[in-house]
């Protein structure tokens, strides 16, 4: 009996660090796409100061398009670059690049993991930001930067 009382303890133990182990691994990944996320938002800053004359040539509300030439130089192949970078890294990426005078916010989306469709967008949007988000959300972040 006291074997089977201890095999028990055991079992249960040992579902319990499978279940920790899982969490572990899903919020590892959720921390690599932020980590994904800040260094491409810092790239297109990088670019934009590096270009600070034309910087709001680097505004887009959504992917210019074009194809990417790295041996090319200029505002619309930075972006066509940059822009493929950030649909490889993140799952369903997309990036808005705004400017309100000198300053230029860099916001960038993507796909939470184990999200099917972002069907309660509206909700996902009134939720505070910087707070783990439902499943089905897109995740957002904005970086700010003045020239």
């Amino acid at each position: 009996m006291e074997v089977l009382v201890a095999l028990l303890v055991l079992a249960i133990g040992l579902l319990g660090l499978a279940a920790l182990q899982a969490r572990g691994v899903k919020f590892n990944h959720d921390a690599y796409l932020r980590s994904q996320a800040t260094y491409l938002a810092y790239e297109v800053i990088d670019l934009m100061r590096a270009n600070v004359t034309n910087a709001g040539d680097y505004v887009v509300a959504t992917d210019p398009g074009g194809t990417c030439d790295p041996g090319a130089s200029g505002h619309t192949n930075d972006l066509a670059c940059w822009y493929d970078a950030l649909q490889a890294a993140l799952p369903a990426g997309d990036a808005i690049i705004a400017a309100n005078g000198d300053q230029f916010d860099v916001t960038i989306r993507w796909q939470a993991r184990g999200a099917r469709e972002a069907t309660n967008q509206a909700a996902c949007l009134a939720a505070p930001s910087r707070v783990w988000v439902d499943p089905l959300c897109l995740v957002t972040q904005s970086w700010t930067f003045r020239t």
